[in-house]
């Protein structure tokens, strides 16, 4: 029988068409979904980023969209969570789950995903059920669900996980690099930083390691470069630096203890207290043999020490003086201050000589054509009287002040020490009347933008020195990390505070109960007992509502807290680890966080990826090690980077590896294990701590001895106890101990 709808009545024709339309299945077979909608006036949006593509992304209240950049097109915000414009393409979240919008503002047929990423070089990875695959633009799957993890392109290669491994492959979906690695980081100018048997190295886009990988750590270190990093297990981090250019060419090996970049062009490197200077291609430029080797601020000339000795050098090496016992004060406003022979020597920039000074015991730099300069006090035991000279050498105002004198101003204003009752205050001075502004006193007078302030609530101008009338804040807290910008108050009951910069621009409105430092891009706000973050621009990035919240650590990740709950936010606020958890723990040297709940811990990754539930009380850090020491029901054991057993619970307690061997505690009484888990002393000492040169304090029996780490009884000599007492202070001092 012929059942095709051209040969039903037209009745049921149209009875169909009516319920495609209801079920809103129409969107998904005839095309995109426009959710574009005109807009007269441009509304007040509590958040308003950039324009990429044609449309900011925009959020009133807890809710997320878009506006055209003219202002007359809007994508209402109607979804929980939503990115920036990509690769032409949006990727937002709503009740239902994951969608992507067109730079048309047409929403993408629906994508039955439980995670996603944004589009680049064209795809999307999605997670589809339990698989990780790839969509294209008219969300078309082009690479099947098959990885266990998905990351986005980046020069034509993509990150997957298969198990606990990381490969990548390309556009096709071949997979071109094996899934070998612990950790990788997208390609970038043909090379990639990867993770293998624990040790990182640099691979091209075939999989070929351009730099072994035989190195602890590996960073961006400037623009162009990558640092190398080696670890020492004897003081507990990385101190032996290397460096490569952008492409994974290695300009310096990991022999050096300090690697500086200076003037741009030159790379200063230190090793066995030695100096030296290469250039950006690793060339040698200054043999690395002087015992001192510094830039000069604002300046292409070096100071510098050997034997005992002191000059000034370029670029090049070339001496500019003779070697002398002569040392580098200052360099400021083409001014350089030189010690020499009990002598403060003025010079020019090109070491030319101005003036020399045998009366002063102190010289400052020069600021604003002005520099100060001090005497001994000879009306008491201690104490010194302060002055200022010119650039040429000319004693302007004579020693006279008890203190507080340095920087002048533009406008020839300076801060001066005058003692009174035997407490010396702040004044302000006017170096070209060589008088005071006025008698007022002050304590703790600073500097911020266009005036002076205290933290009594003094606001003084910068350009005449008298109080500012009708100053709109009490007070002004300038932040440790970006002094240009400065948290301000301005009712001193409601203790709301807001943001500033040095031009009295209000960056933040004066309505939060707390500001704290920027960290990777993003500032901590409070409002209303809940945190918040602001980005770069001071735009409320990611909402006010969380209990509790800390800075962001890492570059992309921070914990936070909501409903009593914890969990991992990005940068941009999508939730990274759901927040359901008692504490969160960040291995710093991994790519895994911990976190903890009420029958257990849980591993990620710091993608997300839920690596490992456990019904473990604690879990150590796997840092460097293949391996991580965890307790479950009171016993302590451990179990490998893929999460297989090693060493069952067993023991009490397990300490720290030092000297290849971890002590070991069961029922009271303690033994030790080597790195392979092998019982190799066994549990019967009554006391015990960790080794130290080779060394461990042990007592059996009631008897105190030290041993040897194949458990013989030795007698060290003096000056072995002491090496071994420095050691154990050492590592008091320089290293947590995670051990359980």
């Amino acid at each position: 029988m012929n059942t095709s709808l051209k040969n039903q009545p037209i009745f049921y024709r149209f009875l169909l068409l009516a319920l495609l339309l209801g079920s809103g299945l129409l969107t998904a077979c005839f095309g995109p979904k426009n959710l574009v909608t005109k807009q007269r006036d441009m509304p007040s949006y509590d958040f308003m980023g950039d324009t990429l593509s044609g449309w900011a992304l925009v959020r009133q209240d807890s809710l997320w969209g878009y506006v055209s950049e003219e202002g007359k097109r809007a994508i209402l915000p109607r979804f929980i969570w939503a990115t920036d414009f990509t690769d032409g393409m949006a990727l937002a979240k709503d009740k239902r789950g994951y969608r992507y919008i067109n730079s048309q503002g047409k929403l993408l047929r629906r994508v039955k995903a439980s995670r996603a990423y944004s589009f680049a070089e064209g795809l999307a990875p999605v997670q589809i059920k339990d698989k990780w695959g790839y969509i294209d633009r008219k969300g078309k799957i082009v690479i099947k669900p098959q990885f266990d993890w998905a990351m986005p392109f980046q020069e034509n290669r993509a990150a997957v996980s298969i198990g606990q491994r990381k490969g990548y492959i390309n556009l096709a979906g071949k997979l071109v690099i094996p899934a070998i690695f612990e950790e990788t980081q997208a390609f970038k100018n043909g090379v990639a930083v990867v993770r293998k048997d624990f040790r990182f190295g640099i691979i091209d886009t075939l999989g070929n390691f351009v730099l072994p990988n035989h190195f602890d750590d590996i960073k961006p270190w400037e623009a162009g470069f990558y640092r190398l990093g080696v670890f020492d297990p004897t003081i507990g981090r990385v101190n032996k630096f290397g460096l490569t250019d952008a492409n994974g060419k290695l300009l310096l090996d990991t022999q050096y203890s300090a690697i500086d970049l200076h003037a741009q062009h030159y790379i200063r490197v230190g090793k066995q207290g030695r100096y030296g200077l290469y250039d950006r291609k690793g060339k040698e430029v200054i043999p690395m043999e002087y015992t001192h080797l510094d830039a000069i601020p604002e300046s292409r000339f070096l100071s510098a020490q050997k034997n005992g000795l002191w000059t000034f050098l370029d670029m090049q090496g070339q001496p500019l003086l003779p070697f002398d016992n002569q040392l580098l004060i200052s360099r400021s406003e083409e001014r350089i201050w030189i010690a020499r022979d009990s002598l403060s020597i003025l010079m020019d920039d090109q070491f030319r000589e101005i003036s020399r000074f045998s009366k002063y015991n102190r010289v400052y730099p020069f600021s604003n054509g002005y520099a100060a300069v001090s005497m001994k006090d000879t009306s008491v035991y201690e104490g010194n009287l302060y002055g200022y000279i010119d650039r040429e050498g000319n004693e302007v105002v004579a020693p006279q002040f008890d203190g507080g004198v340095g920087y002048v101003n533009a406008y020839g204003i300076s801060v001066v020490g005058k003692k009174s009752y035997g407490i010396i205050r702040d004044h302000l001075f006017d170096i070209k009347t060589g008088l005071l502004v006025n008698e007022e006193e002050y304590t703790n007078l600073k500097r911020f933008g266009p005036f002076f302030f205290t933290n009594y609530g003094d606001f003084l101008s910068q350009k005449t020195g008298f109080e500012i009338q009708d100053f709109p804040y009490l007070s002004i807290q300038p932040l440790s990390d970006r002094p240009d910008l400065a948290v301000v108050r301005q009712e001193r009951q409601e203790r709301k505070v807001g943001l500033i910069d040095t031009a009295l621009t209000e960056l933040l409105p004066i309505e939060f109960e707390d500001i704290k430092n920027s960290y990777n891009g993003r500032m901590q706000v409070k409002k209303n007992g809940k945190w918040g973050f602001a980005d770069e621009k001071f735009r409320i990035r990611i909402p006010i509502l969380y209990e509790g919240a800390y800075f962001f650590r890492l570059p992309m990740l921070t914990e936070v807290t909501q409903h009593k709950k914890k969990g991992v936010i990005d940068r941009y606020g999508r939730e990274i680890i759901p927040m359901q958890y008692t504490s969160i723990s960040f291995d710093p040297t991994c790519d895994r966080i911990y976190a903890k709940k009420g029958d257990g811990i849980d591993i990620y990754n710091k993608a997300g990826r839920l690596l490992h539930t456990t019904d473990f009380e604690y879990l150590g850090f796997y840092g460097r090690k293949p391996y991580v020491v965890f307790r479950q029901n009171g016993k302590t054991g451990f179990m490998d980077y893929d999460f297989n057993i090693l060493l069952k619970p067993t023991y009490d307690r397990v300490g720290s590896f030092y000297n290849e061997l971890a002590f070991v505690v069961l029922n009271g009484k303690g033994g030790y294990i080597n790195e392979r888990l092998e019982l190799v002393l066994p549990v019967e000492f009554e006391q015990f701590d960790n080794f130290a040169i080779g060394l461990a304090k042990v007592t059996k029996y009631g008897r105190e001895y030290y041993i040897n780490t194949q458990g013989q009884e030795v007698t060290p000599t003096e000056e072995e106890l002491e090496k071994r007492d420095a050691e154990i202070e050492r590592r008091k001092s320089g290293w947590i101990d995670f051990s359980s």
